[in-house]
């Protein structure tokens, strides 16, 4: 036999020698637990929307956790998802506030929402809605944009916060009708839905969450829904979109993301489950009963919702020269 001959020959066992052991130890993904990072704590509606999904997503064959890791407005629990091996089980359920929000107005943040997730699809959106305490003399929304011209700086809007999506909202809102309105800050949507009960603020961009309760009641009034197309939950309230004000089209959405190199096989196996999940009725009922509109989507129209928003909402800190440090 060659030397040449036989160096082909060791050359190509050795090959086999690394390959069989990696051949015989790989496993299916996933073969352990798939770990959940939601970025607040256990409750609200991000937790919720995961959770529903966590329960169904054991079909993939393996449990699935929920690890809540709540602080900063959601930067923590986004860093430390970020952060996390991209090896598949770890992933993480946000929403636009710390993806699109907190970045447009935070100068410095541990996290690039771009640069360091790959979206799988969006799970959820809560479509802002105009609310006015219910004896303000205003029925519609033309009403409000006259009653707002008619008192400049002089009507009051609650938010959960400075430079919240609901307080940028405001902003669009006062560009697009060219009009001025009091921005009252508070610390939490209850705050907000008492003081618009007890009618010390004319109204709010609310959550539909937050306020269908009082407005079935008759407690608000709901004057515009700032969604495409109307709600289910409040169906005889016009959409933004119908009313032609596509440019006032706001909400909050949450999704799931995983750290930046990902397998593309797993990220294509989360979404197919995760899509799989969000066209069946009763979970489409259950995210309704949260006050929310289940929505799914493809990793790339996940992503092109995410750079939109994120473009949208740091013109609007630009222009108005809001930035928190």
């Amino acid at each position: 036999m060659s030397v040449a001959k036989t160096a082909v020959q060791i050359a190509v066992w050795l090959g086999l020698s690394i390959l069989v052991p990696y051949s015989a130890g790989a496993q299916p993904y996933p073969s352990r637990p798939i770990r959940i990072v939601v970025p607040y704590p256990p409750g609200g509606n991000t937790d919720i929307i995961a959770r529903l999904f966590a329960e169904r997503l054991n079909r993939l064959g393996a449990p699935i956790v929920v690890d809540n890791r709540a602080g900063s407005g959601g930067a923590i629990g986004l860093e430390y998802a970020a952060r996390s091996t991209p090896d598949g089980y770890t992933i993480a359920h946000a929403t636009n506030n710390e993806l699109t929000v907190v970045p447009a107005v935070r100068s410095t943040l541990a996290y690039d929402p771009v640069k360091d997730f790959m979206p799988i699809s969006t799970t959820s959106k809560f479509p802002f809605v105009l609310v006015t305490r219910k004896d303000l003399p205003a029925n519609t929304l033309a009403d409000f944009v006259a009653l707002a011209k008619t008192q400049p700086g002089k009507l009051s809007l609650g938010t959960v916060g400075v430079a919240t999506a609901n307080d940028l909202i405001i902003d669009s809102f006062e560009a697009r009708f060219n009009v001025e309105v009091l921005k009252v800050p508070y610390n939490g949507a209850s705050l907000v839905l008492a003081d618009l009960l007890g009618g010390h603020i004319d109204a709010s961009f609310a959550t539909v969450s937050s306020i269908l309760p009082q407005v079935q009641s008759g407690e608000l009034r709901a004057l515009v829904v700032a969604s495409k197309e109307r709600i289910t939950q409040l169906p005889d309230v016009p959409s933004a979109g119908e009313l032609g004000l596509d440019d006032l089209v706001a909400e909050n959405w949450t999704a799931f993301l995983a750290p930046a190199g990902t397998a593309p096989a797993f990220i294509a196996k989360l979404h197919g489950a995760i899509d799989e999940i969000g066209r069946e009725p009763a979970m489409a009922a259950a995210i309704e009963k949260a006050g929310a509109q289940v929505a799914t989507s493809s990793p790339s129209d996940c992503a092109a919702l995410l750079r939109s928003d994120l473009a949208r909402w740091r013109e609007i800190a630009k222009e108005k020269g809001i930035k928190i440090d």
